[in-house]
């Protein structure tokens, strides 16, 4: 018979490996619902497997959030905190939503689908941060998602050169042109692991950007020359599949990003002066390099970036929604989830219709009408720049002023309680961007990237005393 304190050690030693073995678990539970949102574009490209398949991560990520919030026994007061506010936020996102239904008559569907593209990311990011991850896990999450952003990037160059070589050829869905044998729409294809998707260039760079960003100043392991190395193949990427929007975004990010310090002066003038410097290398670069010579186009075209061209299509949509809008409840709910200029309402549940219909969607009130508009002006049709569908649109057409105010909540929750240094500011700043142009901020692939790099960052700050401190 073993003595007391003997018995008492083993509990605690057996306890001891069952949490560890339950972290280990959820993060690789984790991974896993974020690589059935980054990777299944590819994966049924290439096995030819049934689209819907697109949409498991819409499961993942909810079982994976349940099993975390089932699980999680951690007593770190902070952390719990910030899941606290989280779960209130995203509950309230949900409830904006079934009064928006209620309000316009919306299908259960429409709020159901709404609710998952919007609150996704944040679903995600909250079963991250609940998570006590041990320094091994968190290193294994780093491993994971650095490979997957290196298979991105690789896979867009190689689908460059297999495009232009005749090798390769997407036929897109609504938005992708054919690709022909070494012309100039070769570049369409260039979509990484994000191929045959509408946006896929635009994701596929985006993602490359902001995961060889973080490569480059938090990977110390990793030597210089590698790290530069991926920068440059992040803008080869850019210059590849002729992703302009790509840089305007970054840059707009970095422009507010320098703006939000001004309680630091010294490192204002420091973010103002490389600011600078970058716009006046980027111009010179337009117009001296053949690489950049496409981004002339920005300057030249006057009749596109006029207040009377580009802004009046752009803001066609927010008249559009403001004709429908009936009662002053409008203001406040919109027209409901999905009926407006959000990507449900822009494309998705036409695009769906045999599957959602049959569910009880209910169809976007305008959608012809704006489509019409599209097809019919040169502008929508020559730059996706100034398309009338984008989410922030879309956010505030179908939930109002008061659903746009619980997104912005969301994502000031973010801002001030995981957003612990410059690179996750410059990500979520440059999400906020995005929302501008088309529906970007509501591509998972996209969203789910940027939150787990925000996630990532969060628990290595958390973790800096310890032995993570050598590769920061």
């Amino acid at each position: 018979m073993q003595p007391l304190p003997q018995k008492m050690d083993l509990a605690i030693g057996n306890r001891a490996v069952a949490k560890k073995q339950q972290v280990i678990k959820s993060s690789i539970l984790i991974f896993f619902a974020f690589a059935t949102a980054f990777y299944s574009r590819i994966f049924c490209t290439l096995t030819r497997a049934p689209s819907i398949l697109n949409f498991l991560h819409f499961v993942t990520v909810g079982f994976a959030l349940v099993v975390v919030l089932l699980t999680n026994r951690s007593k770190d007061r902070k952390q719990l905190a910030i899941a606290r506010s989280l779960s209130i936020g995203i509950l309230v996102l949900l409830g904006a939503m079934l009064i928006s239904a209620l309000v316009n008559n919306a299908g259960l569907v429409n709020v159901v689908f709404n609710f998952l593209i919007l609150g996704e990311p944040f679903m995600f990011l909250l079963a991250m941060v609940c998570i006590p991850v041990s320094p091994a896990s968190l290193q294994q999450w780093k491993k994971w998602f650095v490979i997957s952003a290196f298979i991105n990037l690789i896979l867009a160059i190689a689908q460059r050169f297999l495009l232009s070589a005749g090798l390769l050829v997407a036929v897109a869905d609504s938005s992708l042109r054919s690709v022909e044998r070494g012309g100039q729409d070769a570049v369409d294809g260039v979509q990484g692991v994000f191929f045959m998707t509408g946006a896929g260039a635009y994701v596929s760079a985006a993602v490359t950007v902001s995961f060889t960003l973080y490569i480059f100043f938090y990977i110390k392991s990793l030597p210089l020359w590698v790290r530069s190395l991926g920068l440059v193949g992040a803008v080869y990427q850019i210059l590849i599949s002729d992703t302009k929007q790509v840089i305007l975004t970054s840059a707009l990010a970095w422009i507010l990003l320098g703006l939000s310090q001004t309680r630091n002066m010294k490192k204002f003038l420091m973010y103002v002066t490389c600011i600078g410097l970058a716009v006046a290398a980027f111009i010179w670069a337009a117009y001296n390099l053949e690489a950049f010579e496409v981004y002339k186009y920005w300057f030249s075209r006057s009749d596109i970036n006029s207040n009377s061209g580009g802004l009046a299509v752009k803001t066609e949509g927010i008249r559009m929604v403001l004709a429908h809008w009936r009662s002053p409840l409008n203001w406040l709910f919109g027209l409901g989830p999905g009926h407006t200029l959000g990507r449900l309402g822009g494309w998705s549940i036409r695009e769906y219709w045999n599957l959602l219909g049959p569910l009880g969607a209910s169809d976007p009130p305008f959608y012809d009408d704006i489509w019409k508009f599209i097809r019919g002006n040169w502008i929508a049709m020559t730059t996706t720049l100034y398309v009338p569908l984008f989410s922030w649109g879309g956010i505030w057409g179908d939930l109002g002023w008061f659903g746009l105010g619980t997104y912005l909540y969301l994502g000031f929750i973010v801002w001030r309680n995981l957003c612990l240094d410059d690179l996750t500011k410059f990500l979520v700043l440059t999400v906020a961007v995005y929302g501008f142009f088309l529906t970007q901020m509501e591509e998972p692939g996209f969203m789910l990237s940027i939150a787990a790099l925000i996630g990532l960052r969060w628990h290595e700050k958390r973790q800096l005393p310890k032995v993570i401190r050598k590769n920061l």
